[in-house]
């Protein structure tokens, strides 16, 4: 993830919530302070985003789908951000078929279309 967001920055892209600074903090319930920090914090960089990529990968957490759910709302309601799944898994959930979302096989072909954005 390091190497495509200083790829997508170097291209003039903003990363609005770089959650691969998070240190981590399960148990939860013993780390509120940070779990409220982060949670506004990813939530915002989903509302603030014109751009939103969920890299699909085998037993990923459940923390992505409450963020792609914000970003499907935000969608219907603004018309942004744009929403792509990317990755092997891409066909693992009922709401990567959600209309909004654009299913793409690799990073590669999101970069091409978001790169005159």
């Amino acid at each position: 993830m390091r190497e495509l967001y200083d790829f997508l920055k170097k291209r003039g892209h903003e990363i609005t919530a770089d959650w691969t600074l998070h240190k981590p903090i399960k148990s939860y319930k013993y780390n509120k302070e940070l779990a409220t920090e982060y949670s506004a914090e990813d939530m915002d960089g989903v509302r603030n985003c014109d751009v939103f990529i969920l890299i699909t990968d085998k037993g990923k957490g459940s923390k992505c789908y409450v963020e792609l759910g914000a970003a499907i709302l935000l969608n219907l309601l603004q018309e942004k951000p744009k929403i792509y799944i990317v990755g092997e898994q891409n066909s693992e959930s009922i709401f990567y078929f959600h209309p909004c979302v654009n299913r793409r096989e690799n990073i590669e072909e999101v970069l091409a279309e978001i790169e005159n954005l």
